[in-house]
């Protein structure tokens, strides 16, 4: 039987987390990797897992990868998923049983980081009207903004937005991707029966450098959504706040949250880039 789901993970370094990923993956799903330059050995171990594996010379950044894999298929489903993910037991049925019930709708699970439960309540590019209120909720109900950890989607859905956007290199492009999605008439929502356990910031290993990167990704990709969707951003005093965050003890003593955190600072200058710490 053809799967009814096209599973699109990037890896980037994600030798680490891809194959505990890999094994919670039920015969449902047809995996793709999409594998952003890595120097490790993900591209091995995916291939070592009977995944489909794309290979692209540079790193494109996040949003890029994944419309890569979704044009690779032609299942009904698309489910994007980071590697640093642990799917629960019929997490990826109870997804697709959601989407038989809510047909113009897009999902998130459930999502865990060991027993402390996660939830996005709000994002930048809502008006504080449509945040959510209130302890995160178990049970099936619309969302205001999808967490990008994990989106299952019919790839209809999809490719009537035109996927993610290309000009967004990391973060923020969910946010991007759920104002879209709202402004089509596609519902967001939580499909209540499905959980994943999620490393979150495993996805590539960890260093200064790329802590660094990773902050002024954030900052690029902050000042251009908030510019995209025409929404208020003062950038001297989002600025002055990244500076003053950088006394704060916990900050004071880690050299990887402050590489992050000038990273951010510099990234507020504005651009989009193309691959980590090179602007176009």
């Amino acid at each position: 039987m053809k799967p009814e789901v096209d599973l699109i993970v990037v890896t980037h370094n994600s030798g680490s987390v891809l194959p505990v990923f890999l094994a919670t993956v039920p015969g449902c799903a047809n995996v793709v990797v999409v594998d952003n330059a890595s120097v490790d050995d993900s591209v091995t171990l995916a291939e070592a897992a009977g995944a489909k594996v794309i290979e692209i010379e540079e790193n494109v950044g996040y949003g890029s990868a994944c419309n890569v894999g979704a044009a690779s298929g032609n299942a009904p489903f698309l489910l994007l998923a980071n590697p640093d993910l642990r799917f629960e037991a019929g997490a990826i049925e109870a997804l697709v049983a959601a989407a038989a019930a809510h047909p113009a709708a897009a999902f998130n699970p459930r999502f865990y980081s060991g027993s402390r439960r996660r939830f996005r309540r709000w994002s930048r590019l809502l008006p504080a009207s449509d945040f959510w209120h209130g302890a995160p909720p178990d049970h099936d109900c619309a969302i205001p903004v999808l967490h990008g950890a994990c989106i299952f989607i019919r790839r209809a859905h999809f490719e009537q937005v035109g996927g993610f956007d290309q000009n967004i290199f990391l973060f923020h492009e969910d946010d991007d991707l759920s104002v879209r999605l709202r402004r089509a008439g596609v519902e967001l929502r939580l499909a209540g029966g499905a959980a994943v356990d999620h490393a979150e910031g495993r996805s590539s290993a960890r260093s200064i450098e790329s802590g660094r990167i990773k902050g002024e990704a954030m900052g690029r990709s902050l000042v251009y959504v908030m510019n995209k969707h025409q929404m208020p951003l003062d950038v001297p005093a989002e600025r002055y706040r990244t500076w003053f965050k950088l006394l704060w003890p916990h900050v004071l003593f880690s050299s990887a949250r402050r590489s992050k955190l000038l990273g951010f600072a510099n990234g507020l200058n504005g651009g989009p880039m193309n691959s980590f710490g090179k602007r176009r």
